[in-house]
């Protein structure tokens, strides 16, 4: 039989949460995309375990934080136990303190099985379109020209695949047996998101430093049967003379262990792994907790990890194809952080492949991917390897300040800290001095050869950083909503505009300059939209005000506002009101929280993944054509 040859804008090898996250991105923008695992099925139990603030942000950006969030155990409490004074045999707890994760955004840490997760992105993925994932797929060869992977040539990557004829999940069967054994797959942009042992990582000769250690720890789901009293709360402890471990409460009565379990070519007794079993990891925790017992009945999933930080030296070829989550970066699960990177990995990625695709985006933006994540995983590296020596050394004066300790992690841990730039995207922060020779001499050239952000404006709206969410009041029908929950992962860009108290009429007259220009067809937001498509497509226009929400009529507005459609009308889910001074409910004053002036006000820029890409004043217009002029394809002319 003839091999079949087909298309596609991406191609996605690997269906773990890094790439359900570049499925589920893709399916929303409408590529024609595939994803292939080798596998007969999803993850059903164990694995990673953890989703903290910005990772949930991200999912409920697409409709799926609620259902894990209500199967999930939040983490609330965190405690440490260490060596008993007087007792060097016996623990004791030293600690107990409240992470308060959820002060960084809307979610606390939660934690619950990688197969659940994976299992919401399926779900997604059936509901939002023709998108799924196709199993018992082996992936037997990659063929590409350096020479010829430029913007100009549209399908420069041929990969060989053939579709298994056994072994496949009851599911598939019958649903693929007229595919040909052999299939020839040529795509604009290819993805490899297939784990430690990424194939498509050997394809491209990238080599992973070889950051591994001797140190060996088990990991154990369980039911536990035990004395211990913080078995629901998340633990660090330390022992003497057995060792430390690790808890994690979970969904379903489970709880995981990470068990410190020795080293192997060590000098005394070495620690054969290939002996260690369920019943070995849960008698050395059982050690490691006395005078507590620790025993059980139902174990859910086990397995044995060597700690080891690795990273590859670049994370795409060309800027055609690229490499995420473990394929990139690998570590041990010690913070916790390991599925959240990944799946931030290809949330940052995909967006820009689709706008190029669609033509949109200038190929450009498509470099600002191997930087960005790099340094996060570089970071990482860093943070891991620290925490990893903090288990691995016993107890000592951080394990006993451990509040302290974790405090330099929180941050990094929950997302939110998470900056991106200087680069195409995100404009450096050096403000220029409106008295330079360059903006006195009427070049308009010259005084924007360089474009800055002004950070000014906002103490703790970081440009570089996703956008902190906050609570506002819709202005048309007084619901309360998170800021965040008004930036859907839809691909558009947003103009967000503060635009400050516009109950004083000089601040309204600046609000209504601003509409005047956004609103002419000669404006960026009509320079970058399609023909016949509505023109928030690309650049999509909210405000909020800090006004009493009583003196302003929302049709009073520009209606760029609050755009019409003949027929559904006006939109009234672009406009909302500031909660000055506490008089619409017991919820923080947005404006106080972002560090920005009532009397002034602002405008950020923000990309489809909420970070912020530019910060200005609501005059710094030709700042804003200047930025999106290098980031987005001018569209025809509209009739």
């Amino acid at each position: 039989m003839r091999a079949k040859t087909s298309y596609s804008d991406l191609v996605i090898i690997g269906a773990g949460p890094a790439g359900l996250m570049a499925a589920s991105w893709a399916s929303r923008l409408q590529l024609n995309a595939r994803i292939l695992d080798d596998k007969a099925d999803r993850i059903q139990n164990g694995r990673a375990d953890g989703l903290h603030v910005r990772t949930m942000e991200i999912l409920d950006s697409f409709g799926m934080a609620t259902p894990i969030e209500k199967a999930s155990q939040q983490i609330r409490e965190i405690c440490s136990w260490n060596p008993h004074p007087e007792d060097e045999n016996r623990i004791q707890r030293t600690q107990r303190f409240l992470p308060k994760e959820e002060d960084f955004g809307r979610y606390c840490q939660v934690a619950i099985h990688q197969g659940f997760i994976e299992q919401n992105f399926l779900d997604f993925l059936e509901k939002d379109g023709p998108l799924s994932v196709e199993r018992n797929i082996k992936t037997e060869s990659l063929e590409f020209d350096k020479a010829d992977m430029s913007a100009d040539n549209d399908y420069p990557i041929t990969l060989r695949i053939s579709h298994k004829r056994s072994g496949r999940s009851e599911e598939a069967q019958g649903a693929d047996l007229e595919l040909p054994e052999t299939e020839f797959i040529k795509t604009k942009y290819l993805l490899g998101t297939d784990g430690g042992h990424s194939w498509t990582r050997q394809q491209l000769g990238l080599e992973m430093g070889d950051g591994k250690t001797r140190r060996h720890f088990g990991v154990i789901d369980i039911i536990p049967i035990t004395d211990f009293p913080d078995v629901r709360t998340s633990c660090a402890i330390h022992s003497t003379n057995t060792g430390s471990l690790m808890t994690i409460p979970r969904e379903g009565r489970l709880v995981r262990f990470y068990v410190q379990l020795g080293e192997t070519g060590s000098s005394g007794d070495e620690l054969d792994t290939e002996k260690i079993t369920p019943r070995t990891i849960a008698d050395k925790a059982s050690e490691i907790l006395s005078p507590y017992k620790l025993d059980y009945d139902f174990c859910d999933w086990w397995s044995v990890y060597t700690i080891g930080q690795r990273f590859a030296s670049q994370f795409d070829l060309n800027e055609r194809i690229f490499l995420a989550g473990d394929a990139v970066h690998t570590h041990s699960p010690t913070m916790g952080a390991g599925m959240n990177v990944s799946v931030q990995d290809t949330y940052n990625l995909v967006w820009k492949i689709g706008q190029v695709v669609k033509g949109i985006a200038q190929p450009r933006v498509l470099s600002t991917y191997n930087a960005e994540r790099e340094a996060v995983a570089e970071k990482l590296m860093d943070m891991d390897h620290k925490m990893s020596e903090f288990y691995a050394a016993g107890p000592g004066k951080d394990a006993r300040n451990y509040n302290k300790f974790r405090g330099q992690f929180q941050r990094f841990l929950s997302g939110v800290s998470v900056e991106y730039g200087p680069n195409i995207l995100v404009p450096d922060t050096h403000e220029r001095n409106p008295s330079t020779p360059e903006s006195q001499n009427g070049s308009d050239k010259a005084a924007r050869a360089q474009l800055f952000s002004k950070q000014s404006v906002s103490r703790k709206i970081i440009v570089g950083q996703r956008l902190p969410s906050h609570l506002v009041i819709n202005q048309a029908e007084a619901s309360i909503v998170h800021v965040h929950s008004i930036l859907r992962s839809d691909g558009r860009w947003r103009l967000l505009v503060l635009a400050g108290d516009i109950s004083k009429p000089a601040q309204m007259s600046r609000l209504e300059s601003l509409c005047e220009y956004l609103a002419n067809p000669s404006s960026f937001v009509y320079a970058y939209t399609p023909n016949n498509a509505k023109n928030d497509a690309v650049i999509e226009i909210l405000m909020i005000h800090a006004a009493p929400r009583e003196k302003v009529e929302l049709l009073d507005l520009p209606e760029i506002l609050h755009p019409f459609d003949p027929k559904l009308g006006y939109d009234y889910w672009k406009c909302f009101s500031n909660n000055d001074q506490g008089v619409e409910g017991e919820f923080s004053d947005a404006y106080e929280e972002w560090g920005v002036n009532k009397d002034k006000g602002c405008i950020a820029v923000l990309r489809p993944d909420q970070h912020v890409s530019y910060l200005g004043d609501l005059e710094d217009i030709k700042d804003m054509e200047h930025y999106f002029s290098q980031v987005l394809q001018p569209q025809k002319k509209r009739n």
